[in-house]
């Protein structure tokens, strides 16, 4: 049985599976992590807001991290940003991001990361706005394809003594995968066979032949 890694070997197959992988990494910490997904009354994804104009820039010692450089001034121009998602878990809330990028490393996921972060620091956000109503942010969570677990555990680490302790978690999204091809959890195949019906109806359509 090939792994998550081994699956995802080409762009292609890359930018296909990055335009549905967040259903399954969402569902997976529903299921698995105990998590409930914000969500309309129509069934669609409530994605948060975090306001660039909330959040307390003095509060943090940017410099203690070397590789995390926000710039208040230059993201006080864009106003906000819009995370992936909102979990509720045991009477707390977590902000969620997640990021895809299994075959474009930029000098190194570990660099990769720290370059987003500092363009969309979210992990200094106390609080996001859901349906005009200001939430309390208790955690983030962050889903990438895979790093080094030394990486992963350096990265939280840095992360947690900018924003407090226990806040900020990797989740690995090949570990996901992983896990749902060895357990065959029937919400999952759901997703794929559905995937593969709609992926199927565009060849088909591509060929001409409906």
């Amino acid at each position: 049985m090939k792994t998550a890694t081994e699956i995802l070997t080409d762009a292609t197959r890359s930018t296909l599976f990055g335009r549905f992988y967040e259903k399954i990494v969402s569902k997976w910490l529903e299921e698995v992590y105990g998590y409930k997904l914000a969500r309309h009354p129509n069934g669609t994804v409530h994605k948060p807001r975090i306001y660039w104009s909330n959040i307390l820039w003095d509060k943090f010692h940017f410099a203690s991290v070397e590789n995390f450089k926000p710039k208040p001034n230059e993201l006080l121009k864009r106003s906000h940003c819009t995370p992936d998602g909102f979990f509720i878990r045991d009477g707390k809330s977590y902000v969620w991001e997640a990021k895809n990028w299994p075959l474009y490393p930029e000098n190194g996921p570990e660099q990769q990361i720290w370059k987003y972060l500092s363009n969309n620091p979210w992990i200094l956000a106390t609080s996001a706005n859901l349906s005009s109503s200001e939430k309390e942010i208790s955690g983030f969570l962050f889903s990438f394809w895979n790093i080094p677990s030394i990486t992963r555990a350096r990265i939280e680490e840095q992360v947690n003594q900018i924003i407090g302790m226990g806040k900020f978690e990797i989740i690995l999204t090949c570990d996901i995968i992983d896990d749902c091809i060895k357990e065959q959890y029937v919400w999952y195949r759901q997703i794929i066979e559905q995937e593969k019906e709609n992926v199927g109806k565009f060849f088909i359509q591509l060929l001409g032949v409906e």
